[in-house]
């Protein structure tokens, strides 16, 4: 297995378990999410399996429409679809390139910066966003 085979593994992984937590919150069954997203019950269920069976990641537009049949918040599904592999629509409302956010993915994404500095990295920007932004929920 290539390590860009372990990074899509890991990344179906997260994104799998978050729409089983998701599910499991909303006492939906794998059914009733599936006829609420338009797919097949078994593409929801592959989704969310851990084992071979699980299917690439699913296309923009049914992350989409899975974030929808469970009512997520832009927030909420601006983060399954980084879970997919997709840029969030909130990255994609910018209308190009962001230096500043490019800047800040390369600081998060530093090998030789401490787990620590990371998270007092994150506590800062968290600090500055909340003086401008609305909250919204998340899935963590």
């Amino acid at each position: 297995m290539t390590q860009a085979d372990i990074e899509a593994e890991s990344i179906a992984l997260a994104f799998g378990a978050a729409v089983r937590r998701l599910r499991q919150e909303a006492g939906l069954s794998l059914n009733e999410l599936a006829r609420r997203a338009g797919v097949d019950p078994a593409y929801i269920h592959r989704i969310e399996s851990r084992g071979a069976q699980r299917p690439p990641l699913p296309r923009r537009a049914v992350v989409l429409a899975i974030a929808a049949a469970f009512g997520c918040s832009q927030a909420q599904t601006d983060q399954l679809l980084a879970l997919a592999g997709h840029t969030p629509a909130a990255l994609l409302e910018l209308g190009g390139w962001d230096q500043t956010l490019a800047l800040v993915a390369r600081l998060l994404a530093d090998r030789t910066l401490s787990g620590p500095a990371k998270a007092e990295f994150r506590e800062m920007v968290r600090l500055l966003a909340r003086r401008w932004a609305r909250p919204e929920p998340t899935l963590e």
